[in-house]
């Protein structure tokens, strides 16, 4: 009646025999509801845009735009729907998690945002181009996550019976205002300046730097503050061989209450090489290879908060290897 599982003297959970062995499809109808929870939500607005294109030179472009745009949730974050997932050791620490639940929030709202953009671009006469801008989004509504072990106070917020004191609860929410601001600079040229040998060779550059600023938990996953991408690209008859250096810097993802209130993880900068060779064996075949990965760069993530010793801080350690693709191409 109190909502815990009923037990045998030695602690087992007791099962109904009707719903058979677990996991099995005898069980499906005692657990699950079919279509037992509805919503329904409807949003719409104007969505306007400017851009205007400024021709300064012959090969000096300004470029200036605005526009308001708009981001649904996704389906899962909306749709009805909570687990519950309970820690089945009875002798557990008191001061643990006892319990997880996730669950969707059918009121989350579609986040909107002003886009400023600003950019010159510059075309040289070997037909390569040299660009840099700047750009800042307004957002309203913008998503957050939720992790939290529940208090008695977001108990009642959220709804939740208080036997779910302490559990450890997640969803989604909109988290209020947020800004992102950013510059950014690209380059891509031949070496044809360097001979006429440069001309099978291309360079490339480019760059962004982001600053992100929002609710302690807003959801900036889907934002890189630093990344760097530069390689060449260079053709000698048949083939062409294309490298491709990315760096990527710390970025701060999901809550991470095991490590404190205020404590995130952080997948943590990271350098890697891509490489690709394009061969061709006639005028409609060809051969390719490509290697992702190709220095074995390690990939390691940070869990921490404002009082988290150095020491403790490791959280993942990923190895992934390289990478093979060998193939054939054609068009016929």
């Amino acid at each position: 009646a109190n909502g815990t599982f009923a037990r045998t003297p030695t602690n087992a959970r007791i099962r109904k025999p009707e719903a058979g062995a677990a996991g099995s499809l005898d069980e499906v109808p005692l657990i699950y509801q079919e279509r037992a929870s509805r919503a329904e939500r409807s949003y719409d607005g104007y969505y306007p845009s400017l851009h205007l294109n400024f021709n300064a030179t012959e090969r000096l472009m300004i470029r200036a735009a605005y526009a308001k745009t708009y981001g649904r949730p996704n389906f899962n974050n909306i749709i009805p729907n909570t687990t519950v997932n309970q820690d089945d050791d009875l002798n557990a620490d008191p001061d643990e998690t006892r319990g997880r639940i996730t669950f969707s929030n059918i009121g989350l709202k579609p986040w909107s945002a002003d886009n400023y953009d600003l950019s010159v671009e510059y075309y040289t006469e070997h037909g390569g181009v040299v660009s840099g801008g700047v750009f800042l989004k307004e957002v309203e509504d913008f998503f957050g996550n939720l992790v939290i072990d529940a208090t008695a106070e977001d108990l009642e917020n959220l709804g939740l019976d208080a036997r779910y004191l302490g559990w450890r609860v997640t969803s989604k929410f909109n988290s209020g205002s947020a800004r992102v601001r950013g510059a950014e600079f690209n380059l891509r040229h031949s070496l044809a300046p360097f001979g006429n040998w440069g001309r099978n060779v291309v360079v490339f550059a480019n760059a962004t730097k982001l600053k992100l600023d929002g609710h302690d938990l807003a959801d900036f996953t889907g934002f890189l503050p630093e990344s760097v991408n530069w390689g060449f690209t260079a053709t000698v008859r048949r083939a062409t061989l294309l490298t491709k250096w990315n760096y990527r810097g710390e970025q701060k993802a999901v809550s991470f209450p095991d490590m404190g209130p205020d404590a995130f993880r952080f997948p943590q900068p990271r350098m890697q090489l891509d490489m690709s060779l394009d061969f061709r064996l006639g005028r409609r075949t060809s051969f390719y290879i490509n290697i992702r990965n190709a220095t074995n760069a390690i990939q390691n993530e940070f869990a921490y908060g404002p009082d988290t010793p150095d020491y403790a801080r490791e959280f993942y350690h990923g190895r992934f290897g390289r990478s093979f693709t060998l193939g054939f191409k054609g068009s016929f």
